[in-house]
């Protein structure tokens, strides 16, 4: 009776041994986790301060650190802090900066926005000539590069140089939002699209594309002034439902269809086939 009262006593002990086992197993593992949450986050000053004194190292300019986000994908070993700042001189030029949980600089994305800014800055005289202004318009250009161009220029270079001497490895994406005036105008668009497409075949770029969404002309009667200006991404967000037509064209150098496709388009009613009716 004693050695069945004692093993008993044993095995109780064992059970009890391992209903605490594992409850603290599992606060240790949520500890771990909190742990990334809330402390790497608290030193987010520490990545702020790394990527500051790598931008103005590697650029030779001061920056202002805008602000920091600290992100770890559950099943990652690392996490990754996510820095917004701008150029000293150049306060609307956002500059994102990516610091390891160990507060080593992986990537900027500097160069990418500097070059994209003055592409954009030279598309708007293009853009205010084919459509006399930009008040009733929103638009954005993107602008992609082989990858030698990160080691061949620098924060030196302007976009216009490197188009100067590596258009074949340039590419142009075109983002555009028209208030319409009247349904019946879409002649006049497509003239307008064309004139686009002609300005960019010019530059001999290695691809292109184009889109342009069309909005409701009673959208342009409601909107107020300050919804007229707002940027592309903006508007789009907003109006996206009030969207009646749509242009989508693409062009790729190194593809013998596109260009075949190309050559086929001799005037604006050639573009009807990549006007998409969404009413």
């Amino acid at each position: 009776m004693e050695l069945y009262t004692f093993r008993r006593r044993k095995s109780m002990r064992k059970l009890l041994i391992g209903l605490l086992i594992i409850p603290v197993f599992f606060l240790f593992i949520i500890g771990l986790v909190l742990f990334d949450y809330i402390y790497f986050p608290l030193i987010s000053h520490k990545a702020e301060k790394a990527a500051e004194k790598h931008l103005e190292a590697k650029y030779s300019e001061d920056f202002i650190i805008e602000q920091s986000t600290f992100s770890k994908p559950l099943g990652d070993d690392w996490g990754t802090y996510r820095i917004d700042s701008h150029p000293a001189k150049d306060p609307e030029l956002t500059v994102r900066l990516s610091i390891s949980e160990d507060m080593q600089p992986m990537s900027d994305d500097y160069l990418d926005m500097k070059w994209r800014k003055e592409l954009n800055e030279q598309f708007s005289s293009i853009y205010k000539e084919l459509y006399s202004t930009v008040e009733n318009y929103s638009y954005m250009v993107n602008v992609s590069f082989l990858d030698e161009a990160y080691t061949q220029y620098n924060i030196h270079n302007t976009y216009q140089e490197i188009l100067g001497q590596d258009h074949e490895g340039i590419g142009n994406i075109i983002f555009s939002n028209v208030l319409l005036n009247s349904s019946n105008e879409m002649d006049q668009q497509l003239d307008k699209a064309y004139k686009l497409i002609q300005y960019l075949q010019d530059q001999e770029l290695k691809y292109f594309s184009i889109q342009i969404e069309y909005y409701d002309e009673k959208l342009h009667h409601e909107l107020s002034a300050k919804e007229k200006k707002l940027n592309y991404n903006d508007f789009s967000n907003k109006f996206w439902d009030d969207r009646v037509f749509r242009f989508n064209y693409s062009y790729d150098s190194s593809d013998e269809n596109s260009k075949k496709e190309l050559d086929n388009i001799k005037d604006p009613a050639d573009l009807k086939q990549y006007l998409r009716d969404l009413h």
